[in-house]
């Protein structure tokens, strides 16, 4: 069963913490007598960095942003929206999200992932991994007619580099078609597959077309790279390493549960 956590990592990972979070003291403002708390507004910065990661909404904004709300809460009450059937809905459910997630989170505390089963996993899957790096050039072309002229060029001893220049469309036109040095990842499949499908010196003898256009590639070499180091990518592993931990206690959850569907209701 797959299962996201749908609040920030931030936010329900370190964000729950009695360090990270202000006092209820904290008073960024007042509406009507109610005060806003800068916990409150943590909270809130939080949850619209998840939205959008790269935004920097100004802190001025963000009070602004709830202080509509509270105004807006207030009128709800005064309207007795809270006392409707859908509104009592809406509010289970999300007492069922933040419960659960707060559950996992409280769980992935007590129980990380050892430093030891990180640095395995990292060299399962990275350092013990054989990293492969190409170094090509390539002269990107819009038409076969033009793709075939070019190669008929190269075939009659053409200097790759030169032809390049005059005719690639591509932004690596002017320094020689040079792509540099680059894992097959990073290309789209078909470049890449037609690199590794070269030698060295050798260039591809038709065009091939990718979602950018027509390239004919030149491999230049190959090398063994460097994987990135364990402490770059910790974090990245962790993260993939508490989701089959939460999946496996949920799991445990479900076998030690009475679990039964209304199939009346299931499909309605």
């Amino acid at each position: 069963m797959k299962l996201k956590l749908a609040l920030s990592a931030a936010l329900l990972m370190g964000g729950l913490s009695q360090a990270s979070i202000a006092s209820e003291s904290d008073i960024v403002a007042s509406v009507n007598g109610h005060d806003i708390s800068k916990s409150t507004l943590q909270f809130y910065a939080l949850e619209r960095r998840q939205g959008n990661p790269k935004s920097k909404v100004p802190t001025e904004q963000l009070i602004d942003d709830l202080i509509n709300m509270q105004l807006l809460k207030e009128e709800a009450h005064k309207k007795k929206l809270d006392k409707t059937v859908d509104f009592e809905k809406r509010m289970d459910f999300i007492n069922l999200s933040m419960l659960s997630q707060v559950a996992m989170v409280n769980y992935l505390d007590s129980n990380p992932i050892p430093e030891a089963s990180l640095k395995k996993e990292y060299d399962q899957r990275i350092g013990e991994v054989k990293i492969v790096e190409l170094k090509a050039s390539h002269i990107l072309l819009k038409d076969e007619e033009k793709a075939k002229e070019v190669i008929e060029l190269l075939n009659k001893g053409g200097d790759f580099a030169e032809l390049a220049k005059k005719h690639s469309t591509g932004p690596t036109g002017p320094k020689g078609g040079d792509l540099g040095w680059f894992t097959p990842q990073r290309m789209v499949p078909e470049f890449s597959q037609a690199v590794l499908a070269l030698k060295d010196g050798e260039y591809t003898p038709q065009a091939i077309r990718t979602q950018f256009g027509l390239h004919i590639i030149l491999r230049a070499a190959e090398r063994v790279g460097t994987p990135p180091s364990f402490e770059s990518v910790k974090q990245k592993i962790n993260a993939t390493l508490e989701q089959q931990h939460i999946q496996k206690h949920i799991q445990q959850l479900r076998k030690s549960a009475t679990i039964t569907l209304s199939k009346n209701n299931v499909n309605k």
